[in-house]
C-alpha cells in the first residue's frame, strides 16, 4: 500500500483525434503512462533524452550526399550542436553533457559517416554534389504532380493524417525501390525489430495506402551501418493495427471526459523508462529496490538550504518504504520546494540517507 501522505490525483488526459506509432507503443506498455503523457498537467515531465539527442542527429544527416570526411564531419557537428541546444533548452537550467559523451555518439557517427560517405561518393555527379553535397544540406528533389495534389515519390519525412482511421506519422521514406513500393523508418538501435516497430511500419503503411492509394508491398527498418530488417505488408495486418489504433483512441477518449480509469502496469520492465515515475501512485506501491531503473523518492520537506554553492533538499521519506527515512538531496539546479510540502524526485544518485542530483533528475510537488 501506498502511505496515505500520497494523495493520488490520476492523469487527466486530453482528448485524442489521431493515434501516432508512439502512442500505440506506450498504451501497449501502461495505459496509465498514456493518461499522463496527455495530461497538460504533467507533460513536462516528458524530455528529450540522449538516445533520442542521438536518432535525431543521424536523422538529420543519413539521407544526404558527401564528398568528403571533411564535409561529413562539419554537418554531423552542426547537427549535434543544434540537438545540444533543444536538449539544454528542455532541461534549463540544468546542463546536460556535451553531445561526445551521449550514448553510442561516437559509433553512430562512424557508421552514418561510412554509410553516407561511401554512398555520396559512388556514382554522384559533380551537379548533385554542388546542390546537396558541398553545402552539407539535405539534397532536395524536384516535386511532381502526378495524381492532383500527391507529390511524387519519393517521400522523406513527409507528415501524413488519416482523419477517418484517426492515424497520423512522419515516415522517414516513401520509396519505389526495384518497382516495388517501399516504406521505411531509421533506426540508431542495433537490436531485431520489434513488435513495437512492426506496428509503426505498419502504421506508416495504412497512411501511405490512404495517401497514395496504394498499399507498401514492403516495409523495412535501415540502421546506420547499412543494415536492413523487412517483411512483406498484407492489407489484413494494416487493417489490424488500424483496428488497435482506433480502440485505443475510444478508450482514453472516455477516460478523457470521465467515462473510464486509465489502468496502470507497473513492473521492473514497464517502469524504468518511464519520466512521470514521480507523479505516479501505482509506481512508488509496486517500486522495489531489485529494479533497474532510476532512483525515486517521494518525502515531505523538512527544509533546504546551500552547501558551498549547491543547493540542498531535506526530505522526511514517506515512499518507497525500503528506502532511510531521511534523504538529503544535494546539488539540485533550482529549488522551489518549501518546509512541509509534498514532493517527489527522480534519477539521482544514492539509495543512503544522502542523494546526488544528475543533469536530468526531475521534481515534482505531489497535489495535498
Amino acid at each position: 500500500m501506498a502511505p496515505p501522505e500520497l494523495t493520488w490525483r490520476p492523469p487527466q488526459p486530453s482528448v485524442v483525434g489521431k493515434v501516432s506509432p508512439s502512442l500505440l507503443a506506450t498504451w501497449k506498455t501502461c495505459r496509465l503512462r498514456v493518461g499522463f503523457q496527455l495530461d497538460p498537467a504533467a507533460s513536462g515531465l516528458k524530455r528529450r533524452g540522449l538516445r533520442a539527442a542521438v536518432g535525431i542527429v543521424a536523422h538529420a544527416v543519413l539521407e544526404r550526399q558527401f564528398s568528403s570526411q571533411e564535409e561529413f564531419a562539419a554537418a554531423w557537428a552542426a547537427e549535434s550542436s543544434r540537438a545540444y541546444e533543444e536538449l539544454a533548452r528542455d532541461w534549463a537550467p540544468a546542463t546536460p553533457p556535451a553531445a561526445q559523451n551521449w550514448p553510442a555518439w561516437a559509433l553512430t557517427k562512424h557508421q552514418v559517416a561510412q554509410r553516407v560517405v561511401r554512398d555520396g561518393a559512388v556514382g554522384a555527379t559533380a551537379a548533385s554534389r554542388s546542390r546537396g553535397s558541398a553545402s552539407g544540406r539535405r539534397k532536395q528533389r524536384p516535386v511532381a504532380e502526378p495524381t492532383g495534389r500527391t507529390p511524387m515519390l519519393p517521400w522523406r519525412e513527409r507528415w501524413l493524417e488519416d482523419a477517418v482511421l484517426g492515424l497520423k506519422g512522419r515516415p522517414d521514406l516513401v520509396e519505389r525501390e526495384g518497382g516495388v513500393l517501399t516504406v521505411a523508418d531509421f533506426k540508431t538501435g542495433q537490436g531485431d525489430m520489434t513488435d513495437d516497430h512492426r506496428d509503426q511500419l505498419l502504421i506508416y503503411a495504412a497512411l501511405v495506402r490512404s495517401s497514395l492509394g496504394e498499399l507498401p508491398a514492403r516495409a523495412e527498418i535501415r540502421r546506420p551501418d547499412g543494415s536492413t530488417q523487412a517483411f512483406g505488408v498484407r492489407n489484413e495486418d494494416v487493417d489490424d493495427v488500424a483496428r488497435r489504433a482506433s480502440s485505443a483512441r475510444v478508450l482514453l477518449n472516455d477516460a478523457a471526459v470521465g467515462r473510464r480509469r486509465l489502468e496502470a502496469a507497473p513492473g521492473p520492465d514497464s517502469c524504468p523508462s518511464c519520466p512521470f515515475r514521480v507523479a505516479c501512485r501505482p509506481f512508488l506501491q509496486a517500486y522495489q529496490p531489485d529494479w533497474i531503473c532510476g532512483h525515486v523518492a517521494a518525502g515531505r520537506v523538512v527544509g533546504t538550504g546551500l552547501l558551498g554553492a549547491q543547493r540542498y533538499l531535506d526530505l522526511d521519506v514517506v515512499a518507497p518504504r525500503w528506502r532511510p527515512r531521511q534523504l538529503r538531496l544535494v546539488g539540485l539546479p533550482q529549488q522551489t520546494a518549501a518546509p512541509g510540502q509534498l514532493w517527489a524526485v527522480s534519477d539521482f544518485e544514492g539509495t543512503s540517507a544522502t542523494g546526488f542530483a544528475r543533469w536530468n533528475t526531475l521534481t515534482w510537488r505531489w497535489p495535498q
